[in-house]
């Protein structure tokens, strides 16, 4: 019993420890950017400097190499005639600048561009006009359309007519007013008479005779009226069952003759 006993407490204290970790095992990242390294920080006189992150230890190292932290430095400007930007837009110009004489390529360079010769400008609001316009004789029909019109001469029929673009008149023709239509025009005057069996649109409402309120439904009537009881709806009908008068039906000549096939369509078996 205490054998027993003892094995068992074995095989808990077996079960009680810890399960070991494999040694291909990998910690989770400790970012989704930087897997082996830290970021780059800011190294002594103006460098980049890297530090690997260990995974046995929290001590770092630098692993970057001589050409790495070569290439990490800022770019210098280039010494042979390079200048920096002016301090201000405001500089000094020498004195031989300022007397120089500009050469005739530059003073016509220098000139603003001039309009097309036959370029013609805006007019202004006032112009002069010339003596010959001051002096001239209106013709007599100058004279007569610069006159304006007379009413009498719009109502020259009576009443005041319509006239068209070009200002003439439309009056009706004496003629037309005294013409009698023959009996042709006259049957086309008349409006279209309705159909004798037309019947115009019921009433919103409208009595009931007497004859309909005391009419009595005959046996037929009332049969058709009744909703379908449920014991009447067939729950196994089949739509794709065939018939038997189908199944022993002979097809006709006629119909034999339209099943055969087109001879130029047919084409014949190939034998292996």
């Amino acid at each position: 019993m205490a054998t027993k006993s003892a094995t068992s407490d074995g095989r808990l204290g077996l079960l009680a420890n810890p399960k070991s970790v494999p040694r291909t095992f990998q910690e989770d990242r400790r970012s989704v950017y930087w897997v082996d390294r830290l970021p780059p920080t800011a190294g002594p006189h103006g460098t980049t400097e890297i530090r690997y992150v260990r995974r046995t230890t929290s001590d770092t190292e630098a692993i970057a190499s001589a050409r790495v932290q070569e290439l990490s430095k800022h770019r210098t400007p280039n010494q042979h005639g390079w200048r920096g930007d002016r301090p201000t837009p405001i500089w000094g110009v020498s004195e031989g600048a300022q007397k120089v004489d500009a050469g005739p390529r530059l003073v016509s360079l220098s000139q603003h561009k001039e309009p097309h010769p036959q370029y013609l400008f805006d007019r202004t609001a006032y112009m002069t006009v010339n003596e010959g316009a001051k002096k001239a004789n209106p013709s007599e029909r100058l004279d007569v359309l610069s006159k304006p019109r007379d009413r009498r001469d719009r109502d020259k029929f009576g009443v005041i007519t319509l006239e068209t673009s070009w200002g003439q008149y439309n009056p009706v023709l004496p003629a037309a007013k005294s013409a009698q239509c023959t009996p042709h025009v006259e049957a086309l005057a008349e409006p279209k008479k309705y159909h004798p069996r037309f019947a115009g649109e019921k009433p919103v409402q409208w009595d009931v005779n007497e004859s309909a309120l005391k009419a009595i439904a005959n046996l037929r009537l009332q049969q058709l009226s009744r909703p379908r009881s449920r014991t009447m709806i067939k729950d196994d009908y089949d739509p794709y069952r065939v018939t038997l008068a189908a199944r022993r039906a002979h097809a006709t000549p006629r119909i034999d003759e339209l099943c055969v096939p087109i001879p130029r369509k047919v084409r014949p078996k190939k034998v292996a």
